[in-house]
């Protein structure tokens, strides 16, 4: 095999997995939309259903204690496809039955969870809504996609006396 093939051979490698991550993001995002489903459908039939309210509370707050207010905010994030301010993400939280009253100022904890998601490069910040800075979760498929597009394009040269 020349040189030209393998260039070829490493460059349809590429495409080839440029496709799968896409297919990877988009499963990704069907899987959160999934998974919030789940969730909301859990939180109506534990509504509807009056003999088994206390249970359900009682794993509600068992998982409060096993859960930390770092997973809530990660899986917020990963469950929404759109961009969330921290004042979002706190309501969010709320909403799940987390109990933040431990801590003093719980908005200030989410920010500071945020600035570190940003930094370990699982969280960008995203365009800012109604003026406040908007974060949206990276998944494992966009950071295989931004390197792959960080990777240059091999250059394919013509070899001399090579016809095509």
């Amino acid at each position: 095999m020349t040189s030209h093939n393998y260039h070829r051979m490493l460059y349809q490698a590429k495409q080839e997995m440029a496709h799968l991550l896409v297919k990877h993001q988009a499963l990704d995002k069907e899987i959160a939309r999934v998974h919030k489903l789940i969730t909301e459908l859990q939180n109506l039939c534990a509504e509807q259903d009056q003999r088994n309210f206390w249970g359900g509370a009682a794993r509600l707050i068992k998982a409060d204690l096993k859960v930390g207010i770092t997973e809530a905010v990660r899986v917020i994030l990963q469950e929404n496809v759109l961009p969330m301010t921290a004042v979002e993400l706190l309501e969010q939280v709320k909403v799940r039955k987390y109990n933040v009253t431990r801590y003093k100022n719980p908005l200030a904890i989410v920010h500071t969870l945020l600035k570190r998601l940003v930094k370990s490069g699982n969280v960008r910040v995203a365009a800012p809504i109604n003026g406040l800075k908007a974060y949206q979760w990276v998944s494992a498929a966009d950071k295989a996609l931004s390197e792959l597009r960080k990777s240059s394009e091999p250059a394919v040269t013509k070899l001399s006396g090579e016809s095509k």
